[in-house]
């Protein structure tokens, strides 16, 4: 299943986003990954009511937690064990 949806600016029909089902993304997947450099891709899911935006980014964000953050936290959920050994 493929939609494309339009939004009217300026007197000028203009797409807004592409909703593509999932086995149609898993498909065309190189073809979707290019048009998400374009418009919004959004991916549907059979019996959900969730949805998947595929987003073109030049570089990944920076991490939720550090290195010692994140093995800190590792430690403190370990140290909950009765049996840690």
């Amino acid at each position: 299943m493929f939609f494309r949806i339009f939004g009217i600016t300026n007197n000028y029909k203009q797409r807004v986003m592409i909703i593509v089902s999932q086995s149609e993304f898993r498909e065309n997947l190189k073809k979707y990954f290019d048009l998400s450099a374009k418009e919004r891709v959004i991916i549907t899911q059979r019996g959900t009511n969730e949805v998947i935006e595929l987003v073109r980014k030049t570089r990944v964000e920076e991490p939720y937690l550090t290195a010692d953050e994140f093995i800190k936290a590792v430690h403190t959920q370990i140290d909950r064990f009765p049996d840690k050994q």
